[in-house]
Formats: structure tokens, C-alpha cells, sequence
């Protein structure tokens, strides 16, 4: 390409997207390929362009440019159950192809970053995903790059990797005897409900009980006699006299992962294991933080079978004071 001032592009071919910058944002003034008239350079002069880019000495060139690159290193990075989208300026997208649970290789993007060519920028490791969602995006620094330094980026591979859902179907179990005798209306469930709705999973089991351990036993077995791959079970997570839940896990045989995450809000939470099935145990916390608690950290990954280690949960405490806390809220 040739860089040549707008008034001397008449007729000449835009090699590079012109971008308007307003109070709306970044947006695509003329796009590449465009054939430049007498209008446009009026148009280009207003939006503070005053050099354009244009086609020329491609064929003889070893230079590729960042439309090239972008697109040929997000194919690299991108590994299982993801797909390229290719953007605009310099870009690309890597999107899911299924529901799952996103991997990165966080100590490849390092790397890759690091290199002052490209960037590779994603959503957190771990994080739940579903189909079609925009998971990484590739950004290529320079307008253009030898082929050789193209060739060095492409050996980092598979970086970014979506692990499908082992498990589709969910037992619920709704905690209170305030609940139970119907003082109080029942508010976690719908909330249950989204995230298995967003993810495609299954409720085959629904219950409310009183804190009482003997019927929360019971109604843990009943469902994962009806099908329950997985267990929510919601409320008396605390060290009140009437919490009866984590008892209830613990007497029941489950071997217990954790008990108190380093999260804020949803700090009281169980993760278990009843023979294989997991159990997450809330708080009433995911009630008044029903936007994103602990549910969305831990369900996505116990229904693809990552089980957290007891480390990899001591070490969310960096982070774990989410932005959504208000101190004067339960948690």
C-alpha cells in the first residue's frame, strides 16, 4: 500500500478502513476497497483525515497486512468448540460453537502478547459460555508485518478452548421452613431457573423443605433418584441454629471440597460431591445478588466436571470482592 494525501487519492483504491471518531463512539467512515471521489475527500478533510492509504505494490510485496494477520493468528489460537469471525481494523473474533466453560492458556497469551505484534484479549478462564458468544479477540498492532513474523506468531496454538457440559440435568432444592409453611415466597428459583435456561440445562427435580436435616437428606436422594445430575440446594448455609444444610451434605456421606468461599458477595457456600454428582449449597445472599453470584462462578464449571480444587478456590479470594458488593447488604 501507498500512504498519499487525500486531495491526490481521486480514483484511488482505499486500502485501509477510515475511521470517525464521535460521541457515539468509533465508526467506519469509508471501508477498504472503496474508490475514492471528489465528495469523499470533502468528507475525510471534516473527519480530520488528511492521509489516506491506498492500494499499490501488494503483488510484489512479502508484506502482509493486520486484516491478514488477524484472521490467520485467531485461527491458530483458536482450539475446540470455537470458530473465527473476521472484523474490521485489524481485528478477529474467536466465538464459541457451543455451550460450555471457557479454557484459556493464560500462560500462552502471555507469550503471544508479549511479542508487540498481536493481542490476544478474552473473556476470564473458567467463565460459562454459550453458543455464538464472543469468547477472544485477536487485535494486530501494526498496519503490516513480514511473512516471517507472521509465521512466528502462528506457533502459539490452541490457546483458547470451550469444554463442553458433561451434565445436563439439575435437582433443586429450596431451603426454609418459613418457606415451607408459606410465609415467605420463594425467590431463588426463577433465578436457578435463567441460568439453566441460558445454558441449556434441565431442572428434572423441584422442591421446597424446612431446614430440617432428615428432609433435606431425603430430598437429596430423591433427586438424584429422578434424574438429578447435579444438586443446587439454597439457604441455611449459615452457623444459625436453624441452618440445617451443610449438616444435612455432610450426613449424607458427600465429600465436601469447601465450605466458606473467598467470594464476596456469596461467601457461605458448599461445594460437594455425592458419589460423583456435585452439590453447590448457596447462601440467601443470591437472592439480593441475583445478577452474578456465586451460581455463575461455580455451576457452569461443576457441569463440565471441572471440580475446583481446594487451592484453585483459595486463590479466588484475589478478585473475589466482586464489584456488585454493598457492604450493607447480606451476602
Amino acid at each position: 500500500m501507498r500512504l498519499i494525501r487525500v486531495e491526490d487519492s481521486v480514483g484511488q483504491v482505499l486500502g485501509y478502513d477510515t475511521t470517525y471518531v464521535g460521541r457515539d463512539g468509533a465508526t467506519v467512515l469509508l471501508p477498504r476497497g472503496h474508490v475514492i471521489t471528489k465528495d469523499d475527500v470533502e468528507r475525510l478533510r471534516d473527519s480530520g483525515v488528511y492521509f489516506v492509504w491506498v492500494e499499490g505494490n501488494e503483488e510484489s510485496s512479502d508484506l502482509m497486512y493486520e486484516w491478514e494477520v488477524s484472521e490467520r493468528v485467531a485461527r491458530a489460537v483458536a482450539g475446540d468448540n470455537t470458530y473465527v469471525k473476521p472484523a474490521r481494523q485489524g481485528s478477529a473474533w474467536i466465538m464459541s460453537s457451543i455451550n460450555g466453560v471457557l479454557r484459556v492458556d493464560i500462560n500462552g497469551l502471555v507469550k503471544l502478547n508479549l511479542s508487540g505484534n498481536a493481542l490476544l484479549i478474552t473473556k476470564q478462564d473458567m467463565n460459562g459460555v454459550v453458543k455464538d458468544e464472543l469468547v477472544g479477540i485477536i487485535d494486530v498492532i501494526p498496519l503490516s508485518m513480514q511473512r516471517e513474523e507472521v509465521e512466528e506468531l502462528l506457533r502459539f496454538g490452541n490457546l483458547i478452548n470451550v469444554v463442553p457440559f458433561r451434565r445436563r440435568r439439575i435437582g433443586v432444592i429450596i431451603t426454609g421452613t418459613e418457606i415451607y409453611q408459606g410465609r415467605k415466597k420463594d425467590l431463588y428459583y426463577p433465578i436457578i431457573r435463567a441460568r439453566t435456561d441460558k445454558y441449556g440445562w434441565e431442572i428434572v427435580f423441584n422442591t421446597i423443605v424446612p431446614d430440617d436435616e432428615d428432609k433435606i437428606m431425603s430430598a437429596m436422594k430423591e433427586a438424584i433418584n429422578n434424574g438429578a445430575e447435579a444438586l443446587v440446594i439454597t439457604g441455611g448455609m449459615s452457623v444459625d441454629p436453624t441452618d440445617k444444610t451443610p449438616i444435612a451434605i455432610r450426613r449424607l456421606g458427600a465429600k465436601v471440597i469447601a465450605y466458606g468461599v473467598p467470594i464476596k458477595p456469596t461467601t457461605m457456600v458448599m461445594i460437594a460431591l455425592l458419589n460423583e454428582a456435585p452439590i453447590l449449597a448457596v447462601s440467601a445472599g443470591g437472592i439480593y445478588y441475583s445478577d452474578y453470584n456465586a451460581i455463575d462462578i461455580f455451576l457452569p464449571r461443576l457441569m463440565a466436571d471441572l471440580v475446583p480444587s481446594r487451592e484453585e478456590i483459595a486463590a479466588m479470594g484475589h478478585g473475589g470482592l466482586l464489584p456488585s458488593y454493598k457492604p450493607e447488604q447480606r451476602t
